[in-house]
């Protein structure tokens, strides 16, 4: 007995100096991974507000990189958005982005991640953020670099080491001669990896599949029977960059995982978006953690509940539409919506 009191003791104090050595900007971000926006934001925006370096550079991100909001900051007023986002002590009605706020005053991480955003191609601020461990911010300048580069340009940053692997295709794409449904053809001998020589512009199926991996839902063929469906799905649930997916239709849909990750890879826009999951800061969440944790799987589920037809006039489908793909898929997405309402 002595022995067991002893033991529930050590514990004990395992478990307070792990609570004492957890820091409020490693609470604030457990509680984001967690998918926990009303207790998570307020406590960065206290710490940003406090000269929290960490925390300026992980609110700012999650400000833009966020692509499912939360009912919670949907249903914020205006001005109580930007306080928690912003630095609002600066000039201006908007206030000032925390990021832009920590790049003024000389953070080199600050400085390389806003220059991520900017529309010139440049190579050597891709190989910055890559020494700086943000491999996943690159995403956006590679584009750039692959849509207003040279070809000696792209050429280089194809042989650079520094190309994100899911954007292999979308450089092939804009590289190569033009062909039919290049972006999506480019995408689909991506996944297809050890029989590129199958995928050609001549055939029908192909071109379907190529237009649903381009643009997603309303575009191509989503017929079950298309021969590409079963390459697409295995990929969509063993891919490093679809985690979220997989987690969310084999933990909810286990006996539809398959349709389910197809109906979110159509209802996410496609190949080139659904490779966007990213963390919004690798130097403070690694890109692995983020991908395996409940906030990807929420943001995922959210993105997909809240994208709109290009009218803006409403859903991007219906939930009858949704449940020909996945029923089940239809149903996540329908509980999702409702908690909006």
């Amino acid at each position: 007995m002595k022995h067991i009191c002893v033991l529930c003791l050590l514990l004990l104090i395992a478990q307070f100096s792990f609570a004492m050595a957890e820091t409020p900007f490693d609470r604030a971000k457990s509680l984001w991974l967690q998918g926990d926006d009303a207790r998570s934001l307020p406590l960065l925006a206290d710490l940003a507000r406090n000269r929290d370096m960490r925390a300026r550079v992980l609110l700012s991100r999650i400000e833009i990189a966020d692509k499912g909001p939360s009912p919670f900051r949907m249903s914020l007023p205006r001005t109580q958005a930007q306080a928690l986002f912003r630095n609002m002590q600066a000039r201006g009605p908007f206030g000032r982005s925390w990021l832009k706020t920590e790049a003024d005053a000389g953070n080199d991480l600050a400085q390389a991640l806003l220059a991520s955003r900017l529309p010139q191609p440049d190579m050597s601020l891709i190989k910055k953020l890559v020494q700086l461990g943000e491999y996943e911010a690159t995403d956006h300048p590679t584009r750039i670099m692959a849509l207003y580069g040279s070809t000696e340009e792209r050429k280089a940053l194809n042989q650079s080491g520094y190309l994100l692997p899911d954007l292999e295709p979308y450089l092939a794409y804009l590289s190569d001669p033009p062909e039919p449904r290049a972006d999506g053809l480019a995408a689909l001998r991506h996944i297809a990896g050890g029989e590129p020589a199958a995928v050609r512009a001549e055939d029908s199926e192909t071109l379907g599949m190529a237009g649903i991996l381009a643009l997603g839902f309303g575009y191509g063929d989503l017929n079950p029977a298309n021969r590409w469906r079963p390459v697409v799905e295995n990929w969509l649930l063993s891919a490093p960059s679809t985690q979220p997916i997989a987690d969310l239709c084999q933990a909810g849909c286990p006996d539809e995982a398959a349709a389910c990750a197809f109906a979110f890879l159509a209802l996410s826009g496609g190949y080139y978006e659904v490779i966007r999951l990213d963390t919004p800061s690798e130097t403070y969440i690694p890109q692995a953690e983020f991908l395996a944790s409940p906030r990807a799987r929420i943001m995922t589920l959210r993105r997909v509940a809240l994208a709109r037809a290009e009218t803006n006039l409403g859903p991007l489908a219906s939930t009858d539409e949704i449940a020909t793909l996945s029923h089940c898929a239809a149903q996540m997405i329908e509980e999702t919506r409702t908690s909006y309402r």
